[in-house]
């Protein structure tokens, strides 16, 4: 299994957003957070990072 960076969404930014504060119950943006986080198989991206065995962890976030 390919190794990836750790995800943290209460961590700030260059920029000092919070993304997790930024992120409303109830709002579309984070009902489609909710969806790629719990919902959907991101297995399948997982044979392009081939770095299993060295090499950086990979960044697997998108925006949030």
């Amino acid at each position: 299994m390919p190794k990836f960076i750790p995800y943290d969404p209460n961590q700030s930014k260059m920029v000092v957003i919070n993304y997790a504060d930024q992120l409303q119950p109830g709002t579309f943006e984070f009902a489609i957070n909710h969806i790629i986080d719990t919902q959907l198989d991101l297995t399948v991206f997982h044979p392009r990072y081939k770095n299993e065995d060295n090499g950086r962890p990979a960044m697997i976030r998108r925006f949030c």
